[in-house]
């Protein structure tokens, strides 16, 4: 790549990296705050000069060539040498650093934690820069392994050996009702839960809901399953639309009980038994002495003690 840098800036290598993570052109350009037609004109360049198509529409969006992943990789590498990451000299100073970080989270996870996280990095660390994004869970490891994501805070029932992981805050799943429901009132049978119409978590764009999973493997071992009414791609809707319905709804405790402040909900417990969804922090092998990602899991695992001290 050496040889190409004088046609080309880092800034523009950047586009390419977002597009390659974005799979499409307008997400890429509102992700780098820049137009449209400048990011078709950047990709324009880099076709040119790198001679590949890099990016290749297909029925379901942009796929990267095995050039552009390759290029892509080289600019994270890049990209973590000017932010000093993954090199554990001992030298880390969080006020200074500018490390930028990716955490793949989903919504419901995001809004109990990040609150937390930013006051902290705030405080402690106000040059750096975060972005957090729901990703795929089924593509964790490879997420982890290749830099897409620096963290992942998920439910995760069995990660790969070559990542790490410790448990963010413990996590119940409730069933949530609106409080004048006219079949249920304090308690709920199993064929209550069955015979009832469900609102639920896991439209596109969300990939792979692993909780709303577990609680369907459950019903599923017992010969039963929701009606499913509703489908939503944010876990957060779920309260206000079963507050304004008959549906119900599985979610977490620490969701169920926020909405109570200002919702006429119920919140349940299950008629059945679903393994632990304790949410964990995740990562990569390669980051695990890096002194940076350190200052990150310490920040997360105090702000896990503190959740885990009230419910959640």
């Amino acid at each position: 790549m050496t040889g190409l840098l004088h046609r080309l800036t880092f800034q523009q290598l950047l586009y390419l990296q977002a597009l390659v993570e974005e799979r499409h052109v307008t997400r890429a350009a509102e992700r780098m705050n820049i137009g449209q037609p400048a990011m078709s004109a950047a990709l324009a360049r880099m076709r040119e000069v790198f001679r590949d198509v890099l990016l290749v529409k297909t029925s379901t969006g942009m796929e990267p060539t095995p050039r552009a992943i390759e290029l892509v990789s080289r600019i994270r590498e890049m990209t973590d040498l000017l932010e000093g990451r993954g090199f554990a000299d001992g030298q880390f100073n969080p006020e200074e650093s500018p490390t930028h970080w990716r955490i793949m989270s989903s919504d419901g996870i995001s809004r109990v934690v990040l609150p937390e996280l930013m006051a902290v990095a705030q405080r402690e660390a106000p040059k750096m820069r975060f972005t957090v994004h729901p990703g795929d869970p089924r593509r964790l490891s490879e997420y982890l392994r290749d830099g897409d994501f620096d963290m992942a805070l998920a439910f995760v029932r069995t990660p790969p050996s070559e990542l790490r992981q410790m448990t963010l805050y413990p996590q119940r799943m409730v069933c949530i009702a609106r409080q004048d429901h006219p079949e249920i009132q304090g308690e709920l049978s199993l064929q209550q839960f069955t015979d009832a119409d469900h609102a639920r978590w896991g439209a596109p764009p969300v990939a792979h809901a692993t909780m709303e999973v577990a609680v369907d493997e459950a019903l599923e071992a017992m010969g039963a399953a929701r009606r499913v009414a509703l489908l939503v791609s944010s876990l957060t809707l779920l309260p206000g639309v079963v507050a304004r319905s008959n549906l119900l709804a599985v979610v977490p405790e620490h969701l169920a009980q926020k909405s109570q402040e200002t919702m006429p909900l119920q919140a349940l417990p299950l008629p059945f038994r679903v393994p632990a969804v304790h949410v964990s922090m995740t990562w990569h092998e390669r980051m695990h002495h890096d002194p940076g990602h350190k200052w990150l899991r310490d920040t997360l695992k105090g702000i896990g003690q503190a959740l885990s001290a009230r419910p959640v």
